[in-house]
């Protein structure tokens, strides 16, 4: 099985409720997660609860 243009047709086009003014960095920016953490830190809190 292999994938063509064809098989992507329905999602190449554009959607009415996108605000194509704002550009695609600031608009994946507003969905971004901060997922920052001190990995070391969050062992040694797991550890202390075991």
């Amino acid at each position: 099985m292999s994938l063509t243009t064809d098989d992507f047709r329905d999602f190449m086009g554009s959607d009415p409720e996108d605000d194509e003014t704002v550009p695609l960095g600031d608009a994946l920016a507003e969905l971004a997660v901060d997922a920052e953490t001190d990995s070391v830190e969050a062992v040694r809190d797991v550890r202390e609860r075991l």
